[in-house]
């Protein structure tokens, strides 16, 4: 079932005076969609979200939306990288998470909260979680940047069910509730099955 997450607005800056209707603001943007691997703290310890040591980042080009090929979806076969350390790396156990960056402009800090949905690739929750602090990181000029992760993949065939589609709107209410305050939806459409420029029939089973 999707998951759902929801990053509360701040008291940071002075709340818009009310308009009839809704009021539409600048939709959050993705700054970073990375892969991060990582091992437990022992040799025969398993990592935990608590007891996680990254060790390797893969991040995927944001700067043309939807990935570098044409069908507007990132890819990486995180299964098989995963695979490969397990196989190799063999003094420690090994996990994986997805993290994606988001920034916030400044204009709806205190007004809107932020709504992430994720539907993973096989239909079982992603378990979202903030990294860092629970309102995210003011930037400079303002703003903020927010860091969320997927729980962790201990498996190549769990790692590749990591990727799916997540939506994230700005919203006063809840989703299914009229707003006075929303932007537009970000969908984000990862797929950790494949690479980029991948063949339809070199797909991983």
């Amino acid at each position: 079932m999707p998951a759902r997450l929801v990053i509360p607005r701040t008291s940071e800056g002075s709340v818009p005076p009310a308009t009839d209707g809704a009021r539409s603001v600048a939709r959050p943007s993705l700054a970073s969609l990375r892969l991060v691997f990582g091992v437990g703290p022992g040799p025969d310890e398993a990592p935990t979200d608590a007891a996680f040591h990254p060790a390797y980042t893969v991040a995927m080009p944001v700067v043309s939306a939807g990935g570098l090929d044409p069908d507007g979806v990132y890819e990486f076969d995180a299964g098989a990288q995963l695979e490969l350390l397990a196989r190799r790396a063999t003094r420690r156990r090994w996990a994986v998470r997805l993290e994606l960056e988001i920034v916030q402009s400044a204009e709806a800090l205190n007004a809107a909260e932020l709504w992430i949905r994720g539907a993973r690739a096989d239909g079982e929750s992603l378990n979202l979680r903030v990294l860092g602090p629970a309102e995210g990181e003011a930037l400079t000029g303002g703003g903020r940047r927010i860091v969320i992760a997927t729980a962790l993949a201990h498996e190549p065939e769990a790692a590749r069910c990591l990727g799916g589609r997540f939506e994230l709107q700005l919203r006063d209410a809840e989703p299914d509730a009229s707003a006075s305050v929303e932007s537009s939806a970000l969908l984000v459409d990862v797929d950790l099955r494949r690479y980029e420029f991948e063949d339809e029939g070199e797909r991983a089973p």
